[in-house]
């Protein structure tokens, strides 16, 4: 029987810290990890989840691009959206250590009480860039409107580490984001704890979420686009092989 893909663009995103043994957590992005503390995947393994659990064929391999910090995937997407070559909501598969989310980055003030009080349509050209980094990419990615579900592949050690804020009622049982925006006046961080007690002034549409383990995880349909990083701060320099890898399964772009 014929496959039916889907009319929206499925983007595989993957960080190359998910192929390791354990999670680096606030790093100095100056050095690399030690391969004997932070082991990487034997090759044969990591072909084997590209292949059979993404389903990526080097015979028929799909555009992308291998980056060297993950919030250049925020700008990748950009460049294609401003050349008409991705169309957006997408479903995003982001497969890291790290959900990206901005736990431990204070760049949710500016998202909630500036960024979300314009028009979901003119978000961008309103964003201050300079906001934007690799651990943060994914949140101003759901705020745009750029995606409209998002599946995480977890690393076997992961810890929570959304950032409560983004989320439905404030709860990862949830499984939604939903974010909201909030008066200026309101100190975010001082009334952190009693935020469910202040009506938001604007509430954006949930964006669904999945939590999937590594062992659990087969794409159901191919991808269109792929991002792979680097994160040289995360990972050890053995680990650069699958750089070369997995271009083999792209088209580079």
């Amino acid at each position: 029987m014929r496959e039916v893909r889907s009319l929206v663009t499925r983007i595989l995103d993957i960080d190359m810290d998910f192929f390791l043994s354990d999670i680096a957590h606030w790093v100095d992005n100056s050095e690399r990890l030690d391969s004997e503390q932070y082991v990487p995947w034997d090759e044969e393994r990591f072909r084997v989840f590209l292949e059979e659990r993404c389903r990526l064929n080097k015979d028929n391999p799909i555009k992308g691009r291998v980056i060297e910090h993950h919030d250049e995937a925020f700008h990748f997407w950009k460049e294609l959206i401003h050349r008409g070559d991705l169309q957006t909501p997408f479903v995003l598969t982001h497969i890291d250590a790290h959900s990206d989310t901005g736990l431990g980055d204070a760049n949710y003030v500016y998202i909630m009480k500036e960024l979300l009080h314009h028009p979901m349509n003119t978000r961008l050209r309103k964003l201050n860039i300079k906001k934007v980094n690799y651990a943060n990419y994914l949140a101003f990615t759901l705020a745009l409107g750029w995606v409209t579900k998002v599946e995480f592949v977890l690393h076997p050690e992961w810890d929570n580490d959304f950032l409560y804020l983004h989320l439905k009622d404030f709860s990862d049982s949830s499984g939604s984001f939903q974010f909201k925006a909030y008066n200026k006046d309101i100190d975010i961080v001082m009334q952190m704890h009693r935020l469910l007690e202040i009506k938001p002034l604007l509430v954006d549409p949930e964006i669904p979420y999945s939590l999937i383990k590594e062992d659990e995880f087969t794409s159901a349909l191919p991808y269109d686009l792929a991002v792979f990083c680097k994160s040289p701060g995360y990972t050890p320099k053995e680990a650069d092989y699958m750089l070369s890898i997995f271009k083999e399964y792209i088209e580079e772009i």
